[in-house]
This record gives C-alpha cells, structure tokens and sequence, in this order.
C-alpha cells in the first residue's frame, strides 16, 4: 500500500474511532445513571438510556460484569487523572489534606454508584483497588503531619488511611440516603478528625481550603 492510500485509509478510521469513543462514553454515564436508580438494571436498560441498540452495548462491553469493570477503569482513570494534575499543595498538612478530599471528592460523587452496588457485585477488595492511587499522597502527608505534631499518632498512618478510605465509603452511603448533604464538606472534617483535630478546628480547614482553592484558579497561571 502507497502512503497515500496509507493516508487516506488512517483518515477514514479516525471518526470511526472517534464515534466508537462517543458510544463508549454515553454508555458508561447511561449506566452510572442506570444502576444508581436500579442495581438491577439490565444490559438493555442501559442501552434504552444511552439512546443506542444493544448490539452497540454488547460491542463495547461483551457482559453485564465486563460492564462494571468498566465503570470502576473509567473511574480508576478519572481519579488517576486528577492527583497527576495536583497542584503544588501547601506544607501545612492540615491544610494538604483538606485539599485533596476537596480535590478527589467530585470522582467519587460522579462514581458513587461504585462505591455501593458495584462493591456487592464486585466485593470489598476490587474497591480498595479503585481508591489505590490516592493511597500513596494521603499516607505521605499524613506522615508528615505525624512528624510534626499536626496530627496525632494514635495509630500508624497506614491504618489512619485505611480508616479514611472507609468512612469515604460510608458517606457516600449516606448522601445516597440523603442524611448527608454536603458530601465535600463532610469528607473533609471526618478525614481530619480521624487525624486528631476537633470537629470545629476541621471544619475551619475545610473552609481554608476552600478559600485556597478559589484563589487558586483566580491566579492566572505564568
């Protein structure tokens, strides 16, 4: 084959990739928004909710588990995503770690169907792998905060994120009953008083945080 047919043919299978890429993703939000309303739903729910044929559901996703597991990917991605585009976070570990429960926390509202059906369907330690790449920040900040008295040292700081890791779970839960409304809000005070700092004194950081973080995307970049 000539480079021109070579040419000709990759420009025809780029939007035929690119439209295989638009299905892909409107199937994964029909069926976030599918299983969060019915953990049963079916395969052809979620084709009836993406707006495609069946055929199209089962070419990207042979299976209704092949269909989960591609819902914890996107979302293992989307984490991935986010704590490689972190910003210089600041020493304070307080102040760190409120920042990156503020920072996480919309991939886990938008997978939050994860973190309750898919962990009956897929069990406990498939989901302690989803939430693996923010093992190793959160572990090194609260070290560092352990080393400098910010955090107490009740219990190892392996143990202190694993603890996190459960209470995340357990208030996405509750925002799903509606008990809790202010989900961020929430993951960050119980992060840090499971650290040690009172309830007031977290809910203070949070706020910094907050304020640090509107500031933040304020400030044109050089």
């Amino acid at each position: 084959m000539d480079e021109g047919a070579r040419t000709a043919t990759g420009d025809a299978a780029r939007p035929r990739r690119s439209h295989a890429r638009a299905n892909r993703s409107r199937i994964i939000e029909a069926a976030i928004g599918a299983f969060a309303a019915d953990p049963d739903a079916s395969m052809d729910d979620v084709a009836r909710a993406a707006g495609v044929v069946r055929r199209t559901v089962y070419g990207h996703f042979p299976n209704r588990d092949a269909l989960v597991e591609g819902l914890v990917d996107e979302a293992s991605s989307a984490l991935t995503a986010v704590l490689d585009g972190l910003p210089a976070l600041p020493d304070r570990p307080d102040l760190a770690t409120a920042l990156l429960a503020l920072l996480t926390w919309p991939i886990g509202d938008r997978f939050r169907v994860l973190l309750t059906f898919a962990r009956r369907e897929l069990g406990e330690e498939r989901i302690r792998e989803l939430l693996e790449p923010a093992r190793a920040p959160s572990l090194a900040i609260i070290e560092r905060g352990q080393a400098d008295g910010t955090f107490s040292s009740y219990l190892p700081a392996p143990v202190l994120v694993g603890m996190t890791e459960a209470a995340t779970i357990a208030l996405f839960e509750e925002s799903n009953a509606g008990t809790v409304t202010d989900v961020a809000q929430a993951f960050g005070v119980v992060a840090l008083v499971l650290l040690g700092l009172s309830p007031d004194r977290a809910a203070d950081v949070v706020e910094e945080a907050r304020s640090w973080l509107r500031e933040s995307a304020a400030t044109p970049r050089p």
